[in-house]
Formats: structure tokens, C-alpha cells, sequence
């Protein structure tokens, strides 16, 4: 009733043969131009991906990435640190203008927030200790299954799996630690997050990265945006086609994930993930 009471009153201030008109909401985009700053909602404890380095300072693969549109934007950027168990709250709460923090774009989480085109593939499979006997799904029936409060594994793992023990942990670093005092059998999420914690680790050849036999899913990595803005939507999609077309990035790949990182992971490791890219 407020609602239309108040169109009532905007109608009743219209002068004969004028049309109303109604000021529209700008969109994230304006608004962050208006601003000349990016509020990015990004990891920063995951290790190439998006965490602190020795400095202090945030790096990492979907840092240099959401860096790099800011500046096309021409715009600056400013950091939030998210869990996958804050991100959307934060966005909702326009806290944040964009999440790119290692979110997939699942079907249930696209009744909420809209998504930009996918920006990596990332299979899902088991980080273990070498030792463990754990050599695919079939070895993680009873055993316990460490994950990140808000991850797609809560959901999915089960599925591949349903005699295996899941336990949530507050982040990914939390898993890992559990993984390495023997709180859980296995760690489960995207190749890429369990191939950083163990590269990050003090002993990362004491861990291993369960084979095909382990695969219980994927997703695609999507840059979350608050529902109904198409326009922002769309213009954060060309720049990441520009990012793509004009080798950046490839160059952030290699960078942080592929031949010039510790992580030395290859297209393979992706599911040969190629980026979509729509004619001119």
C-alpha cells in the first residue's frame, strides 16, 4: 500500500499531457565510476589464487585479474576479504561491488546473485596425505572430509559419496591444518585450491592430489554480481574477453597457476578451459 500510495502521489504532481518519468537506479558500474573506486570481494588466504604475500599486500591470480578490470574501468581498487560463507551476504549488503573470490556458478546460487561470464574451469577432487591408502571415491567411504563452510563439496561430495564424513571448517587454511594433524582424511574442493595449499604447505610432498578417480565434479569460476543489473553484468563480461583476447590473461596464468609458478599446472589441469567470446 505505501508502494502505490506513493505512485499515486508521483502521478497527482504530473502536469496534463506530460508523461511521468521516474528516475532510474544507476548501476553498479556508474556508481563505482561516480565513486572511482572497485569494491572487490576477494580471497585472501589462498595461496595463488588470492592471498597475502611477505609483504603484506594482496596477490594472487583473481587479484591481478580483478586489478587489471578495474583499471579499464579507470577506476581504482579497494579489497574485502571474503569466505565462500560471507561473499553473498557481503554483496547483498552492497558491502562489496563484485565478488571474484573462487565463486562457482551453480544453478542455486544464481537465484540470488547474477554471474559474469566463467573465467576458469576447475575440477573437484581430494587433496590426501600419500600414505592414506586414499586413491578415489570409492577409498573415502567412512572416511572424514574436509571443506570450507559455504563450498560446493558440503553438497556435492556427498553425492559421489554418501558413506563419506563431512566436517566444516571456518576456510580453506582451517581444512588444511585439519588435514595435516589428522583431524580429517582428506580435503575436497577445486584441483587449483587444494594444488595452492599444498604448494604453500612446509612439506608439500608429504600431500598428494587424488587422480581421475577421485573427480566428484566441477564448476566454472564467475565473477558474482548482485541480481538485475544486466548492464554491469555486461560490461564486466567484455572486459574479461578483452583480458582474454589481448593475452592477459594467459600472461596472469602462467603467472600464477601455470609454467612460470610453483604450481606449474597446464591447460589439462582445466579441463582445457577456453573462455567464451562473442563476436563484435
Amino acid at each position: 500500500m505505501k508502494i502505490l500510495s506513493t505512485f499515486i502521489l508521483a502521478l497527482a504532481f504530473v502536469l496534463p499531457g506530460q508523461t511521468p518519468t521516474f528516475a532510474a537506479e544507476k548501476t553498479m558500474i556508474e556508481k563505482v565510476k561516480e565513486r572511482g573506486v572497485l569494491h572487490a570481494g576477494i580471497k585472501d588466504s589462498v595461496p595463488f589464487l588470492g592471498f597475502m604475500d611477505e609483504k603484506g599486500k594482496n596477490a594472487g591470480f583473481e587479484i591481478d585479474l580483478v586489478t587489471d578490470l578495474a583499471k579499464r574501468l579507470g577506476v581504482k581498487v579497494e579489497f574485502t576479504p571474503t569466505q565462500a560463507s560471507t561473499r553473498v551476504q557481503l554483496l547483498q549488503q552492497g558491502r562489496i561491488d563484485l565478488v571474484m573470490a573462487t565463486m562457482t556458478h551453480y544453478r542455486k546460487r544464481d537465484e540470488v546473485l547474477d554471474f559474469s561470464i566463467a573465467y576458469l574451469y576447475a575440477p573437484q577432487t581430494m587433496l590426501v596425505k600419500c600414505d592414506s591408502g586414499i586413491k578415489g571415491l570409492a577409498d573415502a567411504a567412512g572416511k572424514r572430509i574436509g571443506t570450507s563452510l559455504g563450498a560446493g563439496t558440503v553438497k556435492n561430495f556427498p553425492k559421489a559419496q554418501p558413506k563419506a564424513i563431512i566436517q566444516t571448517f571456518q576456510g580453506w587454511p582451517e581444512s588444511f591444518f585439519a588435514l595435516e594433524r589428522g583431524i580429517v582424511d582428506a580435503v575436497a574442493t577445486d584441483n587449483v585450491i587444494l594444488a595452492s595449499l599444498r604448494a604453500g604447505s612446509p612439506n608439500p610432498e608429504k600431500y598428494c592430489l587424488v587422480g581421475k578417480k577421485g573427480v566428484f565434479g566441477g564448476g566454472y569460476y564467475a565473477v558474482g554480481l548482485l541480481e538485475g543489473d544486466s548492464d554491469s553484468r555486461d560490461t564486466i563480461n567484455f572486459l574479461l574477453q578483452d583480458q582474454w583476447l589481448d593475452g592477459t590473461w594467459q600472461k596472469t596464468f602462467d603467472k600464477w597457476l601455470g609454467k612460470d609458478s610453483k604450481l606449474n599446472m597446464t591447460a589439462a589441469d582445466f579441463a582445457n578451459f577456453e573462455m567464451r567470446i562473442w563476436n563484435p
